[in-house]
């Protein structure tokens, strides 16, 4: 399910390079190319989150009543697969990139919700986003989505981001490890879920729901937050002025922590029941 976004260029300017456009792609990371009879396929794969979207450079238009439309602009056959059932915090990176797309190619933009073809604005379209997701979530369902607090998915998506950076700025020498959503068999428990490798100095994301701790010598389990946090808290520091509710554990306390897994074992939970999906899978509503 996507909100079709078409590209327009005024009339008297000239013909778009589109070499440019794909080169511009192109030096962009997570981006590939694909080329088939019909279509130029500009895809994004996203490993963090795990999901896709795409631009479309078309034969034809895909603009239906092209002919209502403004003279003064072009259909350039070029458009945006917008996904609609990902959250917010993943809509805005594709178009802040659409953003940067339209202002270096003088393209306008046009959705059948629009009365004409108009600029670029990022909270109009943002606007357009939240509402053909509403509308397709009473007339269709969550389909395999599930709802999760606006504030927290933000800053869990922004952690999300971060790994790399936050790898580098503690020269490697601690974890920094992606989170994962956790959801039973019936969906009716779920939340983010994070690794620890016991004993090893480690960041510990924002707002997780659980935790599993591997051992080198022992089947690893999973914990809930707050029976993890009780027994560990004393062993972690709060990372301030980054994000909210982030921890880490230094060398000298990660070792010392080895004590407690006794007891943290004593409060694993069954994890039979759970499996891994995509953190894309969670909406912010």
């Amino acid at each position: 399910m996507a909100i079709y976004i078409h590209f327009f260029r005024k009339s008297n300017l000239e013909k778009l390079d589109f070499a440019k456009v794909l080169d511009f792609f192109e030096n962009l990371p997570n981006f590939k190319i694909y080329y088939t009879d019909d279509e130029v396929q500009i895809d994004y794969r996203d490993d963090d989150f795990k999901f896709s979207y795409r631009y479309l450079i078309t034969k034809k238009s895909r603009v239906s009543q092209i002919y209502k439309l403004s003279p003064q602009f072009l259909n350039i056959n070029f458009l945006l697969e917008l996904p609609v059932l990902i959250p917010s915090f993943l809509v805005k990176e594709i178009l802040t990139i659409t953003q940067k797309v339209c202002k270096l190619f003088d393209l306008h933009i046009y959705n059948s919700a629009f009365e004409d073809v108009q600029p670029f604005n990022l909270a109009d379209v943002v606007v357009l986003f939240e509402e053909s997701r509403r509308q397709m979530i009473e007339e269709y369902g969550m389909q395999d989505k599930l709802p999760y607090e606006k504030e927290k998915l933000d800053v869990i998506c922004r952690y999300q981001r971060s790994i790399e950076s936050l790898r580098d700025f503690y020269h490697n020498e601690v974890e920094v490890n992606l989170v994962e959503l956790l959801v039973n068999s019936d969906a009716q428990e779920y939340g983010v879920s994070f690794t620890w490798n016991a004993g090893k100095p480690t960041v510990f994301p924002p707002h997780l729901d659980y935790v599993y701790i591997k051992e080198e010598q022992n089947l690893p389990f999973l914990m809930r937050r707050n029976d993890f946090y009780g027994i560990m808290n004393k062993y972690l520091i709060e990372i301030v002025n980054f994000l909210p509710d982030m921890y880490i554990l230094k060398a000298k306390q990660a070792k010392s922590s080895r004590k407690a897994l006794g007891r943290l074992r004593r409060l694993a939970i069954a994890d039979d029941n759970f499996k891994s999906v995509r953190l894309a899978n969670l909406i912010d509503i």
